[in-house]
């Protein structure tokens, strides 16, 4: 009898991952479980007993220090600095699919709802839309290297979210209902949801109040600290302007925030830092541009120094962020948005 192929799986022990590791079982893969320990001082006690259900060995890899210095300092640096960012990006490319990928050595398979395709222009390898869109994660998976998807496999891209949990309850998996009915998960690191105690602790510097003006430079209050404040803001600014008044502009050196109609958020260019293409383009590429998840896609034209200019005005671009690419379904690339205009 021929050997099962083998495969790792990356394993939160969640019903995604859990699933992730039936199906490939019911492929015929000799599948093994790859846990992160990032946040917590030990694996929970569930996630064992699911490993244990799916008679898989668990693999618990302690990435705690890397996953502090990798993406929690970066993520609070980042808004100390003025950015908004997204940690999930940094985790999935610098430990998910980099740290972990080489601790397992070999095709490793998570529970990202995204498929692999070829795409038709170049025939290379590429990540595509999954067939669930309102469950669609490939927005976080631009920054993998292409060399990664050789190797790569997502079971669950083909299905939607309410059959994965269907497929758990038939296979009667030790799974609590909560989870099992859980929609978007909040940072991990940031159980309570709001970032701006840690960030006043980590960087004090940030909670500096400051005027707010008005788009014309008059005074209309005071913030307190524009670390804790994000562009296009509307609720908690803490001033009454007698209209619909959002964050629209930020002057560091000032520590000064300003506040403008809806129309000041409008941006039709940006600049991009650090792309990666898992598609090697040909410039100017006309494509679809993502500027935050599950943001509707807009036609664009990207430059070569990383110039993006968008056919329509959008108010959510916001440094920090990632902008992805899309070419009909499949996922050409993406970066950081650097600066606006």
């Amino acid at each position: 009898m021929a050997e099962k192929p083998q495969i790792g799986v990356a394993f939160s022990g969640g019903v995604d991952s859990a699933v992730c590791v039936r199906l490939l079982q019911e492929r015929g893969f000799d599948v093994t479980a790859w846990h992160m320990l990032t946040c917590r001082d030990q694996v929970d006690p569930a996630t064992v007993a699911l490993a244990e259900a799916l008679n898989v060995p668990l693999h618990v890899l302690d990435f705690r220090k890397t996953f502090e210095t990798t993406v929690v300092a970066p993520f609070f640096q980042a808004y100390a600095d003025g950015r908004t960012p997204n940690p999930c990006l940094i985790c999935n490319a610098k430990l998910k699919f980099g740290k972990l990928r080489e601790a397992i050595g070999g095709p490793m398979a998570t529970g990202h709802y995204v498929r692999l395709g070829t795409e038709p222009h170049s025939g290379k390898p590429t990540l595509c839309c999954a067939a669930d869109p309102n469950k669609d994660q490939s927005y976080f998976l631009y920054d993998l290297p292409a060399e990664a998807l050789n190797d790569l496999h997502f079971p669950l891209g083909e299905f939607t979210r309410a059959q994965v949990v269907e497929y758990a309850k038939a296979w009667r998996l030790p799974i609590p209902e909560a989870k099992l009915s859980a929609g978007s998960q909040d940072i991990c690191f940031l159980p309570e949801g709001d970032y701006r105690p840690e960030l006043r602790r980590r960087h004090p510097e940030t909670a500096r109040p400051g005027k707010v003006l008005d788009m014309e430079g008059r005074v209309l209050g005071m913030h307190q600290g524009l670390a804790g404040i994000t562009r296009g803001q509307r609720k908690g600014l803490g001033i009454a302007t007698g209209g619909r008044a959002f964050a629209v502009g930020f002057d560091y050196q000032q520590n000064t925030l300003t506040l403008g109609p809806k129309e000041a958020l409008e941006v039709t260019a940006f600049r991009i830092e650090r792309p990666n293409w898992l598609i090697p383009p040909t410039f100017p590429l006309s494509c679809v541009a993502v500027t935050r998840y599950h943001h509707r896609p807009i036609p664009c034209e990207v430059a070569a120094d990383g110039c993006v200019r968008l056919t329509t005005p959008q108010t959510l671009v916001t440094p920090g962020q990632a902008c992805v690419f899309y070419r009909d379904n499949y996922l050409l690339g993406g970066g950081i948005i650097q600066s606006l205009g």
